[in-house]
């Protein structure tokens, strides 16, 4: 495979691009300000005086000077307009009158678009309680009570009603009397921050309420053009449920509107480890797709080309307010108009001048929209294609040999395309899997080879489904019968798709979960990336050299992971209490570079108790655990580990003697899943040892081999650690019985203890504070075990720490002393 060389005519022309140096100008001004808060009046003033240069510039003939004032002033009014979009809110914003703690309320508010339904997530032995169905629907705010009065008010936010339906329509006012709060931030280092995720919507709040009938409407929709919007959108959507398959139309949902809520769990979880999310996640690939239909469509109805430009225009921006204007869409829509504009006047389109174009309009609705995963995603695949584009080019030089390629038999020619065609298609997608790994690695932890091999032919077949799904939506209005054959079309290609991703997440080495590389080397290799780029296409580099100097960075990455000096120095044991709502997850990591976790569960879903230990492992750059022991038979303490095994490899898991004796569903999945993962199981009893290096110990203190009679929370392991002097009392949920038997042991000084329990008064606290005497008392637990008041029920001259108040409480154990690090 060969490329032509560009001319140094050619260069001139792709450097006579102004947008490619306005764009990163403004986003750079955008990042200053959300990292420097530099708030509202410094970047007008700079606004202002590089305004001001730039007219003396321009008048003295300094065209460069001039030029650099012009990119300060377009950076100046980026960090304004991130301010303004981030920073400011009205005074009588609805977050304005709400807090951290849920508080109930009355508002009256304006539909934002039709109640989404979320399914309830599916049955599982782990799970302490069975999830209801509920809706969701987007509120702009107008009014709340105050006392017995309304008064005016603004802002959005996000309602969940604990309903199968409701009966609201897109644009219609509504009553509403619900619980609300802030948005939470996290509650654990490494996790996914949903407050300002919200907060780039502009949306602070939440708001809750388990009866539909707490949502009354108050007046029929008044004529919107969002509204109208809305209401299409539920048209498609309920059409394509009506054609199409139980099994396949949530999954046509998500690819044609950007719906994924009703799509099964599992099937969602195998495209994101897959890596082959992006053919569900709705972006520029579904758009391209979609256009290349309608434009085909009018070429075979012999339209004329100004016909053609106008309706591809006019159908692309449809789309885009259709799916609620995505970053990714927009980015593709400017590409769009950009290239049928083009088309229109017969001029050429500069690719990279329209991307900068595409990146100017996003970031310019919302500046915050930078910071998001999937736009950095969407613009950085786009940003390779245009560069990788060169070479994929096959040209023959030599006008003998092309023309004796010419003259080959057709089907030699179709066949030689062919496997051009799919070669270009595997080296773009090899391309852009590795410029995107970095990020990829970082935010999701997760490495998929399998993408390189499956992304190709999957996405044909998720063409062909979004081609078919858009002739059902088209036709089904008209005839259902005419809708059929597309729908039997659609139905079979989704079902396609959907074992061709099984298959991927079946595959050998196809998936791995990583801690991520650390954020000055992904910024590093970026910026590497980046220079290279630029060299290797304007300054004659080879792509040997630009790969060689990635190829060295990624080698600094991995010696600054495997260096001795990044290790712990071995004079320090962390203790990370990490916050799991009601239930328990403890992280210990010991001086001689060994870890153990106690416990990994919560009420609730186990999905999320996965999520919140996993993230606080990949953050301490955790990807094996010695060892994993679980205190006792309760789902809060143990219904995230099968999760856990999945992304984690362990050593051995250790349970108490009488662990399994009540043979429960979630026990019994809970064995399996360790037998499954081939992990040795032990059991732990009073007496016994675990070996954690000479600097530290791990005693059992209770229970005995034969248990005793009660709960299995009088069966809890307790474990006693011990570090440099100092002591660490982890008690897990014991009571009575149980706690009798522990208490009339020798008292032990600790310094710091975990509740037992969750700080219940079922676990006796004052007695057991008198036999331990901490100076430090750690509280796993949700908030309303934090409302419950211990300490008000003890009288505790130490500190207690609650992690539904503080989030994740890490304990640094030196030879000087302890150290509380709350994370918020």
């Amino acid at each position: 495979m060969e490329s032509q060389e560009d001319s140094p005519s050619d260069r001139r022309i792709e450097l006579n691009q102004p947008l490619v140096l306005i764009a990163p100008a403004l986003c750079a001004g955008i990042v200053f300000d959300r990292y420097a808060s530099c708030g509202g009046l410094p970047p007008m003033i700079l606004l202002a005086a590089a305004l001001a240069a730039w007219l003396w510039c321009w008048r003295s003939g300094r065209q460069i000077a001039g030029s650099c004032c012009v990119l300060l002033a377009v950076a100046a009014f980026g960090a304004r307009l991130h301010d303004s979009a981030w920073n400011r809110f009205a005074a009588n914003d609805i977050a304005m009158s709400v807090g951290d703690e849920t508080q109930p309320l009355a508002i009256e508010a304006r539909t934002l678009d039709y109640p989404i339904a979320l399914p309830p997530e599916q049955e599982s032995p782990l799970r302490s309680f069975e999830q209801e169905g509920a809706v969701r629907l987007q509120l702009e705010i107008t009014a709340i009570r105050d006392g017995r009065d309304w008064r005016p008010a603004v802002g959005k936010a996000s309602l969940l009603v604990q309903a199968a339906e409701l009966n609201i329509g897109a644009g219609e006012c509504v009553r509403v009397f619900c619980q609300g709060r802030r948005i939470e931030s996290p509650a654990n280092p490494g996790e996914f921050d949903f407050a300002a995720h919200s907060r780039a919507e502009r949306t602070l709040v939440s708001l809750r309420t388990s009866f539909a009938e707490c949502v009354e409407s108050r007046a029929k929709p008044a004529f919107t053009v969002w509204g109208l919007i809305a209401e299409v959108r539920r048209m498609v959507s309920r059409n394509l449920a009506a054609q199409l398959s139980p099994q396949a139309a949530p999954l046509a949902d998500a690819l044609l509107l950007g719906n994924r809520t009703e799509v099964d769990r599992r099937l969602s979880d195998e495209f994101m480890q897959t890596g082959l999310v992006h053919l569900l996640a709705i972006s520029g690939l579904h758009l391209g797709v979609l256009v290349g239909v309608v434009y085909g469509v009018l070429r075979l109805c012999m339209f004329s080309p100004r016909a053609i430009a106008a309706a591809v225009i006019a159908f692309a921006v449809s789309y885009m307010l259709l799916v609620d204007m995505r970053p990714p869409v927009v980015r593709a829509t400017v590409l769009v108009v950009v290239f049928a504009l083009g088309a229109l006047c017969e001029r050429r389109t500069m690719p990279w001048n329209t991307l900068a174009a595409a990146l100017l309009v996003v970031v310019g609705w919302n500046p915050a929209d930078l910071f998001q995963i999937g736009p950095q995603l969407s613009f950085m695949a786009v940003a390779v294609l245009i560069w990788i584009a060169p070479y994929l080019v096959w040209r023959i030089d030599d006008p003998l040999d092309r023309l004796i390629a010419e003259s080959r038999p057709w089907h030699v020619r179709l066949l030689r395309g062919g496997v051009r065609s799919v070669a270009g298609a595997y080296l773009a997608g090899l391309a852009i899997w590795i410029v995107a790994l970095p990020l990829v690695a970082s935010q999701f932890h997760l490495i998929s080879p399998a993408a390189i091999l499956y992304s190709p032919p999957l996405m044909l077949v998720t063409s062909v489904a979004l081609a078919s799904g858009l002739a059902v939506t088209v036709l089904s209005p008209i005839s259902s019968w005419a809708a059929y054959p597309a729908a039997l079309l659609c139905d079979g290609s989704l079902q396609w798709l959907t074992r061709g991703v099984a298959s991927a997440d079946g595959l050998p080495g196809g998936s791995f979960w990583v801690s991520g590389p650390s954020l000055w080397w992904t910024g590093g290799w970026y910026a590497l990336f980046v220079v290279t780029a630029i060299a290797t296409r304007h300054c004659g580099w080879s792509l040997f050299r630009g790969g060689a100097i990635l190829g060295v960075w990624c080698s600094v990455g991995l010696f600054a992971s495997l260096s001795p000096f990044a290790a712990a120095p071995g004079e320090e044991l962390r203790c990370t209490f990490i916050s799991v709502g009601h239930g328990t997850s403890v992280l210990v990591e010991f001086p001689d570079g060994s870890n153990l976790l106690y416990d990994c569960g919560r009420l609730g879903s186990p999905r999320r108790a996965t999520e919140s230990v996993s993230a606080v492992l990949w953050s301490r750059g955790v990807t094996h655990l010695d060892a994993i022991v679980i205190s006792h038979a309760d789902g809060d303490h143990y219904n995230g580990v099968p999760g856990l095994l999945e992304r984690f490899s362990v050593g051995r898991v250790y349970v108490s003697p009488v662990m399994f004796e009540r043979g429960s569903n979630g026990l019994r999945f809970l064995r399996s899943s360790v037998e499954e993962a081939g992990i040795p199981l032990a059991t732990l009893k009073a007496g016994d040892r675990l070996a954690v290096g000479k600097n530290a110990s791990v005693v059992v203190l209770h229970p005995t081999a034969r248990g005793v009679l009660g709960s299995d929370n009088a069966n809890s392991l307790v474990l006693l650690i011990e570090a440099f002097g100092r002591r660490i009392l982890l008690p897990g949920d014991l009571e009575t019985p149980g706690m009798e038997g522990v208490l009339r042991e020798e008292p032990i000084d600790c310094d710091l203890a975990m509740a037992p329990h969750h700080g219940s008064a079922g676990s006796d606290p004052v007695r057991f504070l008198g036999w331990s005497t901490p100076e430090i008392l750690v509280v796993s637990g949700s908030a309303s075990d934090r409302e419950s008041g211990l300490e008000k029920r003890i009288d505790f001259k130490g500190r207690i720490l609650h992690t539904a108040e503080l989030g994740a409480v890490s304990i640094q154990v030196r030879r000087e002393g302890l150290a509380a690090i709350p994370y918020k």
